[in-house]
C-alpha cells in the first residue's frame, strides 16, 4: 500500500471506469455493476459511497460499498446486511487474495471510512473465505465465514440433470405433469403481493418495500441482467423468482409461493427453468445462500450444489455491536407485530361484512 493512495470517487467516475475495465477486473461480480447499486440506493434508501484505489494518477481499483444511519450510528458496508448483496469487497486491476495484501488494504479501507464517514460500524464480504483465514487483524475486528451454494453450470443439461437428486428430478417431472408453465416475469406488484402472502405465513413481512422490486424488474430486465419469471398454473401466477446475473455467474435473489398452493412443486421446476437458461446462456456458477432454515436448505441441496464459504470482515466498537443487536432484534419484532395487526384488521373487516 506503500504506492497507492485512497480517494473518494463519484458513482459516475465508477461507472465510466468498471465499464471501461469491465473485463479485466479481478474479484469482479454481478453485484459490483453500478446498475445494480442504482436500483438499491434509491430502493432501500441507502447512500453510494465509492472509495478510489490510486496508483499516481491511475485509478486501479475500488471498494464501492453503501451507507446509512441507524439511531445515531453511522454505518458503512460493502455490502450492508438488507441491501440482498450477497458480497462485494475490493474490485480492480490488481488482486489483493494474498494474506499480508488483503489485510493490510483491509485496515487501510477502515481508517479512511473512519475518517471520512465518521461510522461506528464496517462491514465487508468477499466472495471467498481467505485461505489464510483468520487474518491478523487488530482489536473490535470479528470475522465470519457465511455459507453460500455453488453449482458448477459447466457439465451442461445433460450431466446436470443426473447429478440433482431423485427426489429433485421427481418434483420437476411432476410440476410438468401438473401442466404448470414458467413465464416471463414484468409485474413487480405481482411479485411483491406473492411474496407478502408467503411472509405472512411465517408470521412476518418483507424487509424490502414494493419500490425496491418495481426498480430491479424495470431496470435490470432490459440492461440483461435480470431474469423475472413467474410460475403458471390454471389461469393464475402462484410462484415468482428473481435471478441477477452477469455473464458469467448467476445469483438467486428473491423467491415466493402462494400458500393455497403449496402442494405443487413450482420451486423446483422454476429454479431448474433459471438453472438452464443460465446453462444455455453460458453462465458457469449459480449462486445460491444458506438460509440456516432446514426446509430451505434441503431444497437447494436437492440440486446438488457445492456448499462454500464467503469471508466477512467486521469492524465496531463495543457499543456498537450491542446497539447493532438491539435494532437487529426490535426491527425483527416490529415486522412481526405489523404482520401480526395487519391479519387482524382483516378479521376485523370479514367480522364487520358478516355481522
Amino acid at each position: 500500500m506503500k504506492n497507492l493512495r485512497l480517494e473518494e470517487i463519484s458513482f459516475d467516475n465508477y461507472q465510466a471506469w468498471f465499464e471501461h475495465n469491465y473485463q479485466s477486473l479481478n474479484n469482479r461480480s454481478p453485484f459490483h455493476h453500478p446498475a445494480w447499486f442504482d436500483c438499491v440506493s434509491r430502493g432501500i434508501n441507502f447512500n453510494i459511497f465509492i472509495i478510489g484505489i490510486f496508483e499516481g494518477q491511475e485509478l486501479i481499483a475500488a471498494l464501492p460499498g453503501f451507507q446509512t444511519n441507524r439511531g445515531p450510528m453511522k454505518l458503512f458496508g460493502s455490502p450492508l446486511p438488507g441491501a440482498m448483496t450477497s458480497y462485494l469487497g475490493p474490485v480492480g486491476l490488481l488482486d489483493f487474495q494474498e494474506k499480508d495484501k488483503l489485510s493490510e488494504l483491509i485496515s487501510e479501507l477502515n481508517q479512511f471510512v473512519r475518517i471520512q464517514l465518521n461510522v461506528s460500524f464496517l462491514r465487508i464480504t468477499m466472495r471467498d473465505a481467505s485461505q489464510h483465514y483468520p487474518m491478523d487483524m487488530t482489536s473490535n475486528w470479528e470475522q465470519e465465514r457465511p455459507r453460500s451454494y455453488r453449482l458448477n453450470l459447466t457439465p451442461g443439461e445433460e450431466a446436470l440433470w443426473k447429478g440433482v437428486k431423485s427426489d429433485c428430478r421427481r418434483n420437476i417431472k411432476r410440476a410438468r405433469r401438473e401442466q404448470i408453465e414458467i413465464r416471463p416475469l414484468q409485474d413487480a406488484g405481482m411479485f411483491f403481493y406473492i411474496l407478502e402472502e408467503t411472509l405472512k405465513r411465517h408470521g412476518t413481512t418483507s424487509w424490502h418495500k414494493e419500490r425496491f422490486f418495481q426498480l430491479l424488474i424495470s431496470e435490470l430486465i432490459p440492461r440483461d441482467l435480470l431474469w423475472a419469471w413467474g410460475a403458471h398454473y390454471q389461469g393464475e401466477t402462484i410462484a415468482a423468482g428473481l435471478f441477477f446475473h452477469d455473464e458469467h455467474e448467476m445469483h438467486f435473489l428473491s423467491g415466493a409461493s402462494l400458500p393455497n398452493y403449496g402442494n405443487l412443486p413450482t420451486s423446483y421446476l422454476l429454479h431448474w427453468h433459471a438453472i438452464m437458461t443460465a446453462t444455455e446462456a453460458g453462465l458457469k456458477i449459480y449462486n445460491s445462500e444458506a438460509s440456516r432454515i432446514p426446509s430451505i436448505d434441503r431444497f437447494k441441496e436437492s440440486f446438488r450444489p457445492n456448499l462454500e464459504r464467503r469471508h466477512t470482515l467486521i469492524w465496531s466498537p463495543n457499543y456498537a455491536r450491542i446497539a447493532k443487536k438491539v435494532y437487529v432484534y426490535s426491527s425483527s419484532t416490529w415486522r412481526s407485530l405489523r404482520s401480526k395487526m395487519e391479519k387482524g384488521r382483516k378479521v376485523n373487516a370479514s367480522s364487520t361484512k358478516l355481522g
